[in-house]
């Protein structure tokens, strides 16, 4: 049972997270070209989404492992 509430609260976790993140990128994207922090900005939201990407990836995978192993068990 912790098992199964730690992977609901890390999918509810990832989640928050990842609309947060896409919050700031569309928030980057909308800033006039003028902006002297836009391009700033800009590169830091594709770089925060791209390791968020990552990370969750490696974290479905990682829940699925222990899955694995608990129907094994």
């Amino acid at each position: 049972m912790a098992k199964a509430d730690l992977t609901t609260n890390s999918y509810h976790t990832l989640s928050t997270l990842d609309m947060s993140i896409r919050a700031f990128v569309e928030f980057a994207h909308v800033l006039p070209e003028e902006d002297r922090f836009a391009p700033l900005l800009l590169v830091l939201a594709d770089r925060i989404e791209s390791d968020f990407t990552a990370i969750r990836n490696d974290t479905i995978r990682l829940l699925a492992l222990l899955e694995e192993d608990d129907e094994r068990a």
